[in-house]
C-alpha cells in the first residue's frame, strides 16, 4: 500500500489538485495546516480530495482553527487525539503545534501533547500523524532554531513512523530512531509517497 503524505496546504488547492492527479497512491494522509487561518477553506480542500480518494486521514495544524474538526466532510477524517485501524496499520493523530511566538490558532503545551498521546491504543504497526515534528529531527528553521516537539521526541519509541510537517524548510526523510518524514509544504508543490512494506519514502515536487 502506498500512502500519499501531504502537509501545509495553506489553502493552496490548485497545487493540491495537481499533486492528487499526478501521484500514485492508495490512501492520503494530511499532516496539518490545511488552511491559512480561514476555517471555510477546509471544505474547499475536502471538495478537491473527494474527486481523487474515498477517505483521507488528517490532523489540523497550528494555522487551522479547531472548529474545522467538528465539521462534516465528504472524505476528510480528522483523527486528532485518536487511534484508527486502517488496512493493517494503526494511525494515531496529534494536531496543532507546540507553543510558538506567533499566537497561532492551535497551539498546545508539551504536557497537553503528552496527555493526547496517553489516549492512544497501540497496534502492531503504529504511525504517528503529527503536524509538529519531533524535537531535533526535521525541525530546523531558517534561523537555525529546532522548533520540534519534545513530547513527540519522548514517545517516538511507540511508533514505527512519524509523519509530520510544520517546518516548511526542513522537508526530508530520516530513518533513526524510526522513520520520520516531513514532505514539505503542498503550497510549494512538495509531497511524499511512502510504501511501508518496501521500506521506501520518496520526497517529490511538482
Amino acid at each position: 500500500m502506498k500512502f500519499l503524505l501531504l502537509s501545509d496546504i495553506h489553502s493552496s488547492t490548485d497545487n493540491l489538485e495537481k499533486i492528487l492527479s499526478l501521484a500514485e497512491y492508495d490512501a492520503v494522509l494530511i499532516a496539518g495546516d490545511l488552511t491559512h487561518f480561514r476555517p471555510k477553506d477546509a471544505k474547499a480542500v475536502d471538495e478537491v480530495l473527494s474527486d481523487y480518494t474515498d477517505i483521507c486521514f488528517a490532523v489540523h495544524g497550528n494555522c487551522d482553527h479547531e472548529v474545522i474538526l467538528d465539521e462534516k466532510y465528504r472524505v476528510l477524517r480528522f483523527i486528532h487525539g485518536k487511534s484508527v485501524e486502517f488496512e493493517g496499520y494503526t494511525i494515531h493523530g496529534v494536531g496543532g503545534s507546540g507553543i510558538t511566538p506567533f499566537n497561532t490558532p492551535s497551539e498546545y503545551t508539551e504536557e497537553e501533547i503528552l496527555r493526547i498521546m496517553d489516549n492512544f491504543t497501540l497496534g502492531d504497526f503504529n504511525i504517528l500523524l503529527s503536524h509538529c515534528p519531533p524535537k531535533g529531527i526535521l525541525d530546523r528553521t531558517y534561523s537555525g532554531i529546532h522548533a520540534g516537539c519534545e513530547a513527540i521526541r519522548k514517545r517516538m519509541g511507540d511508533f514505527n513512523a512519524v509523519l509530520c510537517g510544520h517546518i516548511h524548510e526542513s522537508h526530508g526523510v530520516v530513518n533513526s530512531p524510526c522513520l520520520v518524514v516531513n514532505p514539505g509544504p503542498v503550497m510549494w508543490g512538495r509531497f511524499a509517497v511512502i510504501d511501508f512494506e518496501r521500506g521506501r519514502a520518496e520526497l517529490r515536487k511538482l
